[in-house]
């Protein structure tokens, strides 16, 4: 590979960090966010319009991202893939400032509509996975499209880290919370700037292929409409609900429930990435070769089930980290397993489709856990990470009956 490729996928690798880093960056602030009324966004409100605006910021970001990620995709097919990847950085670098700004003006809707911003222009992984593939060798294209998992996971393990740390004083007196989103801005700056200067799009024909607009809403309906993978895509909902919950949630739940500080948060989150990093990485691969992908997830489902328990049971910050790294090794697993027999499911000329159909459950359920469980933190700051363990049992319900069902109809039992 030459070394204008390598630089090229460098760059393509560098959005995806950073496209991953921006969802998990704002967790363990958001707390400070929404409820100081000093260094936070909202001077003076109730403990529930506080609760509510954090659940809508983390709403409005997967929302956004719902419509966005399919249209970005379909943009790269007609703008090309460098013009694209390049909007997506811009747009993204907009709203980390507009953030910045927003918390130093105390403008809560300028606050929303970096979020807004931030999450159309996050749903840029399908252009980046596709300028892999245009960039590399077919002999070497699935080791280049498995790093990708990587630096997903790796997103999920620093984004909480400058997320707490660079926003703590106590560390350096000039760091705020304005100073994470300041750094994450500059950082996407300067990866614009990287494909700017190296990156070719390798299809001649960029400027000339059409470009059909997508309907996210239609790719949603899918799992309705297609009866084989209704089931399926059922409990992929159940269990995206259940865990996206818990991830939003929890650096609520340790300040508010148990009192942990900010960077406490920071490293229990940071723990979580590094379980997903685990189980995409290490863990799937070796699984799939001795279990069937609907056994996997039952048993997936029920580790984390077990973990979100415990969590409301325990108060050790030893066994906490534990049970976050077991947790999200369980996500990561039964999420795998659940797009391997979607997958399955359907023939090679709908993959496209199933994954689009995925990747919408994936977008609205993020969404619809911020918007309605931001007002459930009214309750308790319990409640939120009780209704992720109703969602996980929900969705070990409908597993069991499926998997038991098929041996049922089969008269293995």
């Amino acid at each position: 590979m030459t070394n204008t490729r390598m630089l090229s996928l460098i760059g393509i690798y560098l959005v995806i960090f950073i496209d991953n880093l921006g969802a998990s960056l704002i967790i363990p602030m958001l707390t400070t966010i929404a409820h100081d009324p000093v260094s936070g966004l909202i001077s003076e409100g109730s403990e529930g319009f506080r609760n509510g605006v954090y659940g809508v910021a983390l709403g409005a970001f997967s929302i956004a991202m719902f419509f966005g990620a399919p249209l970005l995709g379909a943009l790269s097919d007609g703008l090309g893939r460098k013009k694209t990847l390049l909007l997506c950085l811009s747009g993204l670098a907009m709203s980390y400032v507009l953030l910045a700004y927003a918390l130093a003006f105390k403008s809560l809707w300028l606050f929303m509509a970096g979020r807004l911003i931030g999450g159309f222009f996050s749903g840029c992984l399908p252009v980046a996975q596709a300028s892999i593939i245009d960039v590399t060798e077919e002999k070497q294209r699935a080791r280049y499209i498995g790093y990708i998992m990587f630096f997903v996971s790796l997103g999920y393990v620093v984004g909480p880290l400058i997320g707490g740390y660079l926003s703590d004083p106590a560390l350096v007196p000039w760091f705020n919370l304005q100073t994470p989103f300041i750094f994450v801005a500059t950082l996407s700056v300067v990866n614009l700037l990287i494909l700017l200067l190296v990156f070719q799009d390798q299809k001649a024909d960029a400027k000339k292929r059409a470009m059909t607009l997508p309907n996210p809403i239609a790719n949603l309906l899918d799992a309705v409409r297609i009866k084989d993978i209704r089931t399926y895509a059922l409990l992929l909902l159940l269990m995206l609900v259940g865990w996206n919950i818990f991830f939003q949630f929890i650096g609520l739940y340790l300040t508010g429930g148990l009192g942990f500080a900010q960077q406490e948060v920071s490293n229990f989150i940071s723990w979580t990435g590094f379980g997903l990093a685990l189980a995409f990485l290490f863990l799937v691969g070796p699984a799939m070769k001795v279990l069937k992908p609907l056994s996997m997830v039952g048993l997936a489902l029920v580790l984390m089930a077990f973990c979100i328990g415990v969590t409301l049971l325990n108060t050790n910050l030893y066994i906490l980290y534990l049970l976050a790294v077991l947790g999200a090794v369980g996500f990561g697993m039964s999420y795998s397993g659940l797009m391997s027999q979607l997958s399955i499911c359907v023939d090679a000329s709908k993959q496209g489709s199933i994954m689009g159909m995925a990747a919408a459950i994936g977008a609205f359920s993020a969404g619809f856990s911020g918007f309605a469980f931001g007002f459930v933190a009214n309750i308790s700051v319990n409640a939120p990470i009780e209704c992720a363990l109703f969602f996980v049992c929900m969705a070990i319900t409908i597993c069991c009956k499926k998997h038991y069902g098929r041996y049922i109809q089969q008269g293995e039992l």
